[in-house]
This record gives C-alpha cells, sequence and structure tokens, in this order.
C-alpha cells in the first residue's frame, strides 16, 4: 500500500515534479496543496501518512503550521512531518527546462526569521517536526528520508498470537 503523503509548498512547479517522481517509484500517492492558508484543513480532511512542508512561502511560514499540527492534544499529532526547505528559493527557469537554486534570495528574507541551527537532525528540532531535508536535494535523499521517518514512526502493530495446540 503506497504512504499517503500531503505536499504543502508555494511553488506549483516544484510540487508538480516531486510528486511526478515520488509517485513513479510506486511507493507513494501524493497531494499537493500550494496555499499554506489551507494546510490545516486539508490534513484534516485528507488525513495523511507524512506530510512534506516548505517552511519559506509567502503569508504563511511552514513552521507555524508544523507548530498547530504538533500541538499538544491536536488530532495531527503524531502525523510525520518533514519540512523540506532552506534558506533560498528553487526557481524554475522555463528556458532551460530546469530548477535552479537562489541562495539567500532577498525574497527569502522578507519572509521571516529562520533558526540558525545546522544540521538536519538540529533544524527538526528547531522546527518541531520530525525531520528536515534541505533544499536543493536529490530525490534519492528525499526518498530515503521519508523511509526513515515512516519506519520510525509508524505504530508498530502486534501480530495476533496463535493459540498454542493442545
Amino acid at each position: 500500500m503506497a504512504v499517503n503523503i500531503l505536499l504543502i509548498d508555494d511553488e506549483l512547479e516544484y510540487c508538480a515534479m516531486v510528486k511526478e517522481k515520488l509517485e513513479a517509484t510506486g511507493e507513494f500517492s501524493v497531494t499537493t496543496l500550494t496555499d499554506p492558508n489551507g494546510a490545516e484543513a486539508k490534513v484534516q480532511q485528507m488525513k495523511p501518512d507524512l506530510i512534506l512542508l516548505d517552511n519559506v512561502m509567502p503569508g504563511r511560514m511552514g513552521s507555524d503550521i508544523a507548530k498547530k499540527l504538533k500541538a499538544k492534544g491536536s488530532e495531527t499529532r503524531s502525523i510525520p512531518i518533514i519540512i523540506v526547505s532552506g534558506k533560498g528559493e528553487m526557481v524554475y527557469v522555463k528556458k532551460t527546462d530546469e530548477f535552479k537554486w537562489m541562495p539567500n534570495a532577498p525574497l527569502v528574507k522578507t519572509r521571516g526569521p529562520l533558526p540558525e541551527a545546522k544540521g538536519a537532525e538540529a533544524l527538526a528540532k528547531a522546527f518541531g517536526v520530525d525531520d528536515y531535508v534541505a533544499k536543493p536535494f536529490k530525490i534519492e535523499i528525499l526518498i530515503e528520508v521519508i523511509k526513515d521517518v515512516m519506519a520510525r514512526t509508524r505504530k508498530v502493530e502486534e501480530e495476533p498470537k496463535d493459540d498454542p495446540m493442545i
């Protein structure tokens, strides 16, 4: 059964690319959301197995969404979240039909403060999420992190015990 993923990122082309590559493996089913303002409602409606969440988005930081979804007593608290973000912006260049990373783009700085933590583990802890993947990334790395997070967070179902034969 495919892992049901909700990808929340404001960049439409990026969402389409990640969705295509993840679904091509046959292991994942991806729904995308490009408006971060509808995040909580979409999570409630969809109840995904995992959320991939950008942090740097216009109008709303992913870290604020994560905080609400992971709040104590929240129904969504147990849904694993991986922040996939960076201190820059992934820009699609139509001329070359590829994405270009623009580190420390001035636009990013207008969207709010970013943690100064370094490394995936420290950033995940700073954001209060299950893991962190820095943009740009190789899709193989993202798949590896998704599988690792799912293995760490998936509830282990107890196998039924057979009655001993007498």
